[in-house]
């Protein structure tokens, strides 16, 4: 929040390719330190400060320096902010309730998400990624149970059986990949 009658924020133009704001008076306000709370401090040099002009509806320290921040997700969320209006990013979020959201509800409703036993990060994450791990392979079981290009369902023990060689292939590609971007490394 901007006090009234000082300048706001919007008025210290963002350099992104020097990493610094410039003041009002073309001054430079460098990168000092990123704090605990994760915003980005760039600080005026006090002997500008002094002489300036402006100082008065800049601001009220008493070292006489000005302190801009800037939070480092700042970038993102402006970028969010922006896509959003896009017609395309309109027609696509109103699916997330169809198929985002829905994801998270089987989760919490059917896989006991709701809350859990366990302490400590990682003994959560795992139990997190095999729930989701199971949810993605009842959902590759699904499409392969459901033969859309004939109208047959096939078996479930045939069905089981091509998922394993589904997956198998999958991993022998991941493979390769993997060699392929080592090889080059």
């Amino acid at each position: 929040m901007t006090k009234k009658g000082f300048f706001k924020k919007y008025e210290y133009v963002y350099d992104e390719y020097y990493d610094c704001y410039i003041c009002p008076n073309n001054k430079i306000l460098k990168y000092s330190t990123t704090n605990r709370d994760g915003y980005r401090e760039y600080k005026s040099n006090p002997s500008d400060c002094k002489s300036c002009e402006h100082l008065n509806i800049c601001t009220n320290s008493k070292n006489k320096q000005k302190l801009v921040t800037r939070h480092i997700w700042q970038n993102y969320l402006e970028e969010a902010d922006h896509l959003r209006h896009k017609p395309y990013v309109k027609k696509v979020y109103s699916k997330r309730k169809e198929t985002i959201e829905r994801v998270f509800a089987d989760a919490k409703e059917k896989h006991g998400m709701r809350y859990t036993k366990l302490r400590g990060l990682s003994k959560i994450e795992m139990e997190v990624s095999l729930i989701f791990s199971c949810m993605n392979l009842k959902k590759l079981a699904n499409w392969m149970w459901k033969d859309t290009s004939n109208n047959l369902r096939l078996t479930p023990i045939f069905s089981i059986l091509s998922l394993k060689i589904f997956i198998k292939k999958k991993i022998a590609i991941l493979y390769k990949l993997k060699m392929a971007i080592l090889s080059t490394i």
